[in-house]
């Protein structure tokens, strides 16, 4: 019998690894956590479907939505999604965290619920400063130099490029747990590993492409704390694990959730502050961060560490003893933990106003930028200018600072790269927590610095005057383009163009130097009714506009759930809907009217 059953596990093997090797799909870029990469850039590097010359000709249109069942908290609702592809065979999906303790699997190619999940944990009352519950989204192991953005050409596994598994375990022993984990061939969610430096090999070195090279299986995901499990032979392609998502709950507490089913695969580690507010949390190597912000739940404002890895999973924290978090917490590609700062009253050698720089494995400063009247409203951003590693955080009188990500400050700690001018119009504010960096011309390798870099800039009101509107008036909102140009070694920043007139604009996705522009609708209040949200598509070079969806989407936008992957763009708006936009293809659900 048990001949049997390995003869029949092993022509299972056969037939999956040809239907594999020939299904048609996208390529493997992902987006593994929020923001897209770990500098928090929220560019796709690379794609097979989206292009400008792409959309440029008919064929981008709404593709599904679906209705989920979670409740908003004032105006917090669904998050961005992180990508998990082929976790069932053919099936790349979306983790969606929403505000109430939920959280979702969705078929990116049909809208269809694959599983669901609802955290069982008290949530304090909603305050307009305060919403409760999840306050932001999953994430997945990120890999510092962020080449799961940039999918590369002729390397395509089928529809979901990166882990794929199979329904089936080993002869005699069922569906295969989600723990376990690669051998010695460790891959993408294992660059530098524990005992590793952070970021080892990142910079100089091409990163591997997805899938690890032509007619080979896509490598395994590391999990950390799991137990390692041998793999490979005929079996190898079945018998990989499908990987895991993080997500923390209202209670402060760390599920780590297996892809297929959504169940804890791991015991619920207590993390951060119950009731808390925090950032989008990142695992990067073998520990997870996040930030927490604004006093909620009694949490003081700082930086938190869990180490993934170890059974007891400890945590390490730094605390500002002086402003709040701003935005998400970001890592220089040789793992430099890198954080933005409000105002406050510092005290005890804390920091306000200011960019700092951690130790990953600490939490010990190590540098910092400051200045006064840099009252910073973004996260850090990191962009890649001729092999140098820059800072970017936009301050509450509209200016964008570069900072040299090597020594934030100088040696007085107060010196920038450069600081432009004010950006902003009478009564206009930066819209969002985070910016957007792309750079032209530049693909595989991820990390590959040529052509020219860009900065997006979402704005709520009017630019200042002189800024060039290159697509009309605007009063209500924009996303501006700013140019990095380089005179001799002297940064600077310039207007480059200017997007349509929008409505509290989100952070903008580019994807392969095409750039998503999101007009969320959302009001100023949580009981206001808001505007429809309209998606608006752009040259990322010029400006043009490419494509717009009209009245497809019929509310407004819960705030940053917008992102991308595998060739398509997902909206998360207030009353629980995704839309979702792309070109036709094998699996493409009927538009939703």
């Amino acid at each position: 019998m048990r001949h049997h059953r390995l003869i029949v596990a092993i022509a299972l093997s056969v037939m999956t690894a040809t239907v594999v090797f020939t299904q048609p799909g996208r390529g493997g870029s992902q987006w593994l956590t929020a923001l897209a990469d770990a500098q928090r850039t929220s560019w796709i590097r690379a794609d097979d479907k989206i292009s400008v010359d792409a959309l440029s000709k008919p064929g981008f249109e709404l593709q599904w939505k679906s209705k989920l069942n979670n409740q908003p908290r004032g105006l917090n609702g669904l998050s961005q999604g992180v990508s998990a592809s082929g976790v069932t065979l053919f099936v790349p999906m979306s983790i969606v965290t929403g505000s109430s303790n939920n959280v979702y699997a969705i078929d990116n190619d049909t809208g269809y619920i694959v599983w669901q999940r609802h955290f069982d944990a008290a949530m304090a009352a909603a305050t307009p400063a305060c919403p409760g519950g999840i306050t932001t989204a999953a994430t997945r192991i990120v890999r510092l130099d962020a080449s799961a953005t940039a999918s590369a050409a002729g390397l395509n596994f089928g529809r979901g490029a990166v882990g794929y598994r199979s329904l089936l375990g080993e002869p005699g022993e069922g569906v295969p747990l989600e723990g376990r984990t690669a051998g010695p061939g460790r891959g993408a969610g294992d660059a530098g590993a524990r005992g590793a430096a952070p970021g080892a090999g990142a910079r100089g070195t091409a990163a591997p492409p997805p899938g690890g090279g032509r007619g080979a299986p896509p490598p395994a995901e590391r999990i950390p704390g799991a137990p390692p499990v041998e793999q490979g032979g005929a079996f190898g392609l079945l018998f990989r694990p499908s990987g895991v998502g993080y997500v923390v709950s209202s209670d402060g507490m760390l599920h780590v959730v297996g892809l297929p089913s959504g169940k804890d695969i791991q015991k619920p580690a207590a993390f951060l502050p119950a009731n808390s507010q925090w950032s989008s949390p990142i695992a990067v190597n073998t520990t997870l961060y996040a930030a927490t912000t604004g006093n909620c739940g009694g949490a003081p404002s700082g930086v938190w560490a869990i180490d993934l890895d170890s059974e007891a999973k400890p945590v390490t924290s730094w605390k500002t003893n002086g402003g709040s978090i701003v935005g998400a917490v970001a890592f220089t590609p040789s793992g430099t933990l890198i954080a933005a700062i409000g105002p406050g009253q510092a005290t005890g050698g804390g920091k306000a106003n200011a960019i700092v720089a951690l130790d990953p494995r600490t939490l010990e400063l190590k540098d910092w930028f400051t200045q006064p009247n840099a009252e910073f409203v973004t996260g850090p951003t990191i962009l890649k200018h001729n092999d140098q590693d820059i800072v970017a955080a936009a301050t509450k009188d509209g200016r964008v600072i570069l900072l040299d990500a090597s020594a934030l400050g100088g040696a007085n700690h107060t010196t920038p790269l450069h600081v432009s001018k004010p950006l902003l119009g009478p009564g206009a504010a930066v819209s969002r927590d985070a910016l957007a960096a792309w750079q032209q011309g530049s693909g595989p390798p991820a990390g590959a610095a040529s052509g020219t870099s860009w900065i997006l800039l979402p704005v709520s009101g009017p630019l200042a005057v002189g800024t060039t509107a290159a697509n009309g008036p605007v009063s209500t909102g924009s996303v501006l383009a700013l140019k990095l140009t380089d005179a001799g070694g002297a940064l600077s920043l310039e207007p480059g163009w200017t997007s349509h007139n929008l409505t509290s604009p989100a952070t903008p996705v580019i994807v392969n130097g095409v750039v998503f522009a999101l007009s969320t609708g959302m009001p100023s209040t949580p009981t206001g009714r808001g505007t429809l949200a309209v998606l608006h598509v752009y040259d990322g070079a010029t400006g043009k506009r490419l494509w717009n969806s009209g009245a497809s989407i019929t509310t407004f936008a819960s705030p940053g759930s917008f992102w991308s992957t595998l060739g398509q763009v997902y909206i998360g708006t207030h009353d629980g809907s995704i839309y979702t936009f792309g070109f036709n293809d094998e699996r493409r659900a009927p538009t939703a009217k």
